[in-house]
């Protein structure tokens, strides 16, 4: 992983890493377990259970309609027995991420900022539809994850974020964003990804989605991710800030080896599940 600190320009962004928001005890926690073979049930919902706000909203996302089991998950250890532990962890991760990172007039971007990303995660877990059912939820969390370096444009300085994206005429392109603020929206997560300690697969996609490396170990994810990402733009789902789609490169398509007859069906999927799921968006929170 690129190490990004000296990538700052501090006359044009006052921020450094050290100004960065730092992960929950719990998240802390739940690092800790990564690369264990066998990862104790009773151990995780105990590390789970040490924090009610977790806890609470673990059981209000396993009961969402986005998962639609047939009955209701009413503890944190069946919950956890239920989606093990990469799915749990990556979900407190995305949820934690959401709740540290408030703007104050950036309210509003920040909505559609989240709608945005919550279709990239679907839309590239359904690309992704070959792949094991880790490789699957680790789509996801990317999607939700993979443009938190915009959050820390934002959280730097909302009014000048503001202006570049939404008040000024132009197109915000990743060059651009160099140009403005010292550094673009990748770099800038590849911050909050190295000091939160985020798991490899989850800081190469935030480091990389807009110039997929085909080299990496995870370049099938990260080529889902890019993707997911041109196509939710050219939807018009939620707003990242970038409201002008590009095509995909053959290259990166390549990666998932899908026809586009199969793109169109996992379209027509995506979006129903979109449409369904409002309300995991909402206990995320």
């Amino acid at each position: 992983m690129t190490d990004v600190r000296k990538l700052f320009d501090l006359g044009k962004l006052s921020c450094d890493i050290r100004n960065l928001p730092s992960p929950p005890l719990v998240i802390q926690k739940l690092h800790s377990l990564i690369g264990e073979e066998d990862v104790d049930i009773g151990t995780l919902s105990y590390i789970v259970e040490t924090d009610p706000a977790f806890s609470a909203r673990l059981l209000r996302l396993v009961n969402s309609s986005f998962y639609g089991f047939q009955r209701r998950i009413s503890s944190v250890n069946e919950a956890v027995t239920i989606l093990g532990f990469n799915s749990i962890h990556q979900l407190l991760l995305a949820t934690s991420v959401m709740n540290i990172f408030r703007g104050r007039d950036a309210a509003k971007y920040i909505e559609n900022f989240w709608q945005h990303s919550f279709a990239v995660g679907i839309i590239a877990r359904n690309l992704l539809q070959n792949a094991d059912q880790d490789t699957r939820s680790g789509a996801f969390a990317c999607g939700i994850l993979h443009d938190i370096g915009r959050l820390v444009l934002v959280n730097s300085d909302d009014e000048r974020f503001l202006w570049f994206y939404y008040e000024r005429q132009g197109v915000s392109s990743i060059d651009e964003e160099k140009d403005y603020f010292g550094l673009d929206h990748q770099e800038a997560g590849l911050l909050l990804a190295q000091k939160w300690n985020f798991p490899g697969q989850i800081a190469d996609v935030i480091g990389k989605h807009h110039h997929p490396d085909l080299n990496l170990e995870n370049k099938e994810l990260i080529a889902a991710i890019n993707i997911a990402d041109i196509l939710t733009i050219a939807m018009g789902v939620g707003d990242s800030g970038n409201r002008f789609a590009y095509g995909f490169s053959s290259d990166v398509w390549s990666c998932l080896n899908l026809d586009y007859d199969e793109l169109k069906n996992i379209l027509i999927k995506s979006i129903a599940e979109i449409k369904q799921s409002r309300d995991f968006l909402v206990n995320l929170r």
